[in-house]
């Protein structure tokens, strides 16, 4: 069977674009499967994945049928987009946007399931035309979101799911193909791979993810080049051209996503116990924590928690926001919540008892990982261990 260009070019995208959500579900499958950011980003892989392996194997098979699943997944993805910007904020939506993309994905789902020839014609502008909606107002909520209310790391993940949310809106509708959109390739796996190498980069520090950039925008700028210098040897067509481009670029983007997830995987393991190790006084070990980016909190900013709460944090070990709701006692739960809501953290375990400290600490979701927080209960042990020594005389 002789495939056509389009063909072609729209089955390498997508199955880059497939691969690299499953390196990035990898990534996420070592994380605590209850964290919320992680669960609605699975849900979101799993949508989007659905969508793509169902009109993968309808441009391979030309099996017509299938073109039903691939319009009930295409229709959640706005959904599931809507629940990880929710879970990210730490909000909810407006109530209004809530029901328009609940709503839509409904309706959606009806005309997939029991309207025929749902994949084409009107169906197909409606489904564009409430994309287009629904991530042009994600983008909204995300810009217009209380800065003030999320800690530095949590802002950073949100700005760059605003950028993947651009990037996403313009490529997702040459997916359309209708009209003025008759693209010669659809390039919303483009978008899909974008997502996937910004959302694994969060695991970087600053300096390293600036350096991500540089590198995202270098490969960018060789395969480009690479690619047109191949049209012009081959004497390739404008459509061709871009077939070309979209397929060397895919290619570029599915490895330094597999690269990206290699090494996420790889700085989760003792990334801190290394430097734990080298630590030989309190001291040094509180400056390994701040280096990390926990905060040292004393003081008069602890005046608000009782002795109880100080030796519910000794027996714990390491407190999560996540863990608040499951607290029995009325008194420690309120405590807890309001040391989490206070200073902005995730985690929090005590650091001495006298003088009263605690060390605390925000990680955003996509960067947990239950090896991370084996260490985080390992620092504090040490934590206990070297002021004890220090304490003998």
């Amino acid at each position: 069977m002789t495939l056509a260009p389009e063909i072609i070019a729209d089955s390498f995208v997508s199955l880059s674009s497939l691969l690299g959500l499953f390196f990035f579900g990898q990534v996420l499958r070592a994380q605590y499967p209850r964290e919320p950011v992680t669960r609605r980003f699975l849900f979101a892989i799993r949508v989007v994945a659905l969508m793509l392996a169902a009109r993968l194997v309808q441009w391979l098979t030309g099996w017509e049928g299938i073109g039903r699943l691939t319009f009930l997944a295409a229709g959640l993805i706005p959904l599931a987009a809507l629940l990880v910007s929710e879970a990210l904020m730490r909000r909810h939506a407006p109530a209004p946007l809530k029901l328009w993309t609940a709503g839509g994905a409904g309706l959606l789902a009806l005309a997939a399931l029991f309207t025929p020839g749902q994949h084409a014609g009107t169906a197909l502008v409606i489904m564009a035309a409430y994309q287009a909606l629904t991530f042009a107002a994600l983008v909204a909520l995300v810009l217009t979101r209380d800065r003030s209310a999320l800690s530095p790391s949590e802002n950073r993940t949100l700005d760059r799911l605003l950028l993947a949310l651009a990037l996403i809106l313009p490529l997702a509708l040459t997916d359309f193909r209708i009209g003025a959109l008759d693209m010669p390739v659809r390039l919303s796996g483009l978008a899909i791979l974008a997502l996937c190498w910004l959302a694994l980069s969060l695991r970087s520090g600053a300096d390293q993810s600036r350096l991500s950039f540089s590198v995202l925008a270098v490969t960018t700028g060789i395969v480009l080049a690479a690619a047109f210098a191949i049209s012009a040897l081959a004497t390739l067509d404008a459509r061709a051209t871009v077939q070309v481009v979209a397929i060397t670029l895919a290619a570029a983007m599915l490895a330094l996503v597999f690269v990206a997830a290699k090494r996420a995987r790889r700085q989760a393991r003792g990334a801190l116990l290394a430097k734990l190790s080298q630590a030989q006084t309190l001291g040094d070990l509180v400056k390994t924590f701040e280096a990390a980016g926990m905060t040292r909190l004393e003081g008069a900013s602890l005046t608000d928690f009782d002795a109880r709460f100080r030796a519910y944090l000794n027996e714990t070990g390491l407190l999560r926001a996540q863990d608040v709701p499951t607290i029995a006692d009325a008194s420690l739960k309120e405590q807890a919540n309001w040391l989490f809501t206070k200073f902005g953290a995730t985690h929090a375990f005590l650091l001495s008892e006298s003088p009263f400290q605690i060390m605390a600490l925000t990680v955003p979701g996509l960067a947990q990982s239950e090896r991370q927080e084996q260490e985080f209960r390992l620092a504090r042990r040490m934590a206990v261990l070297l002021k004890d020594n220090e304490a003998r005389p």
